[in-house]
């Protein structure tokens, strides 16, 4: 490491430590210093990024997550930062794809999971405030708030029941009682933040200031008497900390500056004064997950969700351990341990993390499902019954068979041509052309591809299309005979529907093609088919250009422009 490095880590631990200490404007200095020593490294950016941000400069905030995405695309803590840095600036929609772009590198990343579950609730909220308003005052956050110390009291009485019941059913309601000052404290603990005393609330107990009356010259002015100022009510002081809590408190601290042993020694400490501090135990099976002892890390878990049983914990705190559990597993790779952990911890408390959790290891347990039941010979034999059935017209049970087939192996290109045409058989066609879509995708030079779509095309009388499609074929294989007849059957077709049609009913039904539109509004084409009219030698010149051509010709097939 070169001598700058070094300094530059000197200085990025020191700002780390001043971030944990929340002394920020200390940690940017020392980040600053760092990136001046090793611009190049997108760490330091994105500590900076943290610390612009718990100083509300989220632009500065914004610029350095770029710049540290820049350095290192593939660094998912990067799109956190911008996802954060986004959120704040109340740019959710940005944020949202932010955190879906960090979910694509590291898709089993919670905190950006969480970043974006917000900014899609924000992002409805932005659009839709009822059903942002509806989701705040769900059946399970009124549960809580019945059971919050703050708010329970109002719900014994019988008026604000009413009205809690009246806004769970019509959210929009909810601007008519934002005065009552009990709606008020339970929005601000679902909020998570003080309404009654934000910047603008007026002093408690504040009086009108008297007006100074008039002088007159019979009598001396009378200096009026000022009230008193009435002292606010003193917040209630925090129950001192437990010993165990203490030692909880500086095992979190060691933790926030990587010092894993010393956190482990206040962890068990913590423990050893309290022996029902389950979340001492929980943190310690954080820290264990740091020292890669996954194992340790599973039995102190289950250790700790023994003593939640037998003293009868918090269904919160259980949920968290149940969690963390659920996180290990995953690590190790054990889905279904996962998904038993998982499953718990949404039975102990349903809430927006352990419902994402669920949704994250049920989609990576039926990944792992289908890749298990893969087997190319196992497709081979499926389809192969599948052709059988179709030889006997029995297209129903051909399908499933091709069905069965593509589970044990979607990448052949054949099976899905197969199924395209079963599909035709059935009079399928929207089926069956995506059924052909998906065999050219996998694999463009499969002429049948082209053939199954064409022919589906062809059935529902999309002429044009039809052509389109078979022309595809012929660019690859230009003396497929098949091609050939098929693609002069569909012009003698079209020749045929188009003679029948008035020049009004060809332009309505050439309307209805979005390309052809697209086309007719060009300003450039426009001037090239009216040089054609006028001057026929001109054509020549403008049909050299293939693009030019391709254009043209659709304009001819569709009947909107006669030759001859």
């Amino acid at each position: 490491m070169s001598e700058n490095a070094q300094k530059a880590t000197e200085f990025k631990n020191q700002g780390n430590a001043a971030f944990s200490s929340k002394d920020y404007n200390s940690a940017v200095k020392c980040f600053d210093q760092a990136i001046e020593l090793d611009p190049s490294n997108h760490i330091l950016y994105s500590n900076r990024s943290a610390s612009l941000l718990a100083l509300d400069k989220n632009e500065d905030a914004l610029t350095d997550a770029k710049k540290a995405i820049e350095l290192k695309p593939d660094w998912s803590k990067g799109y956190l930062r911008e996802t954060n840095a986004l959120y704040k600036l109340g740019r959710f929609e940005e944020a949202e794809k932010s955190a879906e772009a960090g979910l694509k590198i590291d898709p089993t990343n919670q905190q950006l999971e969480d970043a974006l579950e917000d900014a899609q609730y924000a992002t409805t909220g932005a659009k839709d405030p009822a059903s942002a308003m509806a989701n705040l005052f769900s059946a399970q956050n009124l549960t809580k708030l019945r059971f919050n110390p703050k708010t329970a009291p109002f719900f014994q009485q019988p008026d604000f029941v009413a009205i809690m019941d009246q806004i769970s059913k019509n959210p929009s309601l909810f601007s008519q009682y934002i005065a009552d000052q009990r709606f008020s404290t339970c929005l601000g603990v679902l909020l998570g933040v003080d309404i009654n005393q934000g910047p603008g609330a007026p002093p408690q107990s504040q009086q009108p200031t008297p007006q100074q009356p008039t002088p007159t010259p019979q009598q001396p002015t009378p200096t009026p008497q000022q009230p008193k100022p009435t002292e606010a009510p003193k917040k209630p002081e925090a129950p001192p900390m437990t010993e165990s809590q203490k030692e909880r408190d500086l095992g979190n601290k060691a933790y926030a500056k990587k010092e894993f042993e010393q956190a482990i020694v206040h962890y068990d400490k913590a423990v050893e004064l309290d022996s029902s501090d389950i979340l001492a135990m929980n943190n310690k099976a954080a820290v264990l997950i740091e020292q890669q002892k996954l194992d340790e890390a599973i039995e102190t878990c289950k250790k700790a969700l023994e003593k939640a049983q037998e003293i009868r914990a918090d269904y919160r705190v259980k949920s968290k351990v149940y969690t963390r559990l659920g996180n290990i597993y995953l690590k190790k790779n054990q889905l279904d341990d996962a998904y038993k952990a998982y499953s718990s911890a949404v039975l102990e408390d349903k809430n927006a993390d352990t419902t994402a959790n669920m949704k994250k290891i049920e989609k990576l347990k039926k990944q792992r499902d289908d890749e298990a039941y893969l087997s190319v010979d196992q497709s081979i034999i499926e389809k192969n019954k599948g052709v059988e059935h179709f030889k006997k017209g029995e297209f129903p049970e051909a399908i499933k068979c091709f069905e069965e087939a593509i589970r044990r192996n979607p990448k052949d290109h054949t099976i899905y041509s197969n199924r395209s045409a079963a599909y035709s058989k059935l009079l399928e066609y929207k089926l069956a052309i995506k059924d052909a879509d998906k065999c050219i995708e996998l694999e463009p030079t499969f002429i049948k591809g082209y053939i199954r779509k064409g022919t589906a095309l062809f059935a529902m009388r999309e002429y044009q299309q039809a052509l389109e499609v078979y022309d595809q074929g012929l660019r690859i294989e230009a003396n497929n005979p098949e091609l050939l007849d098929l693609s002069r059957k569909t012009v003698a077709a079209l020749t045929k529907l188009q003679s029948t049609l008035t020049d009004e009913e060809r332009l309505q039904q050439a309307a209805k093609d979005p390309e052809i539109q697209k086309i007719l509004s060009d300003p450039i084409m426009n001037q090239i088919l009216k040089d054609m009219s006028e001057n026929p030698a001109a054509a020549q010149d403008h049909l050299k250009n293939p693009l030019i051509m391709a254009k043209f010709q659709k304009l001819v097939n569709a009947g909107i422009v006669k030759l001859g």
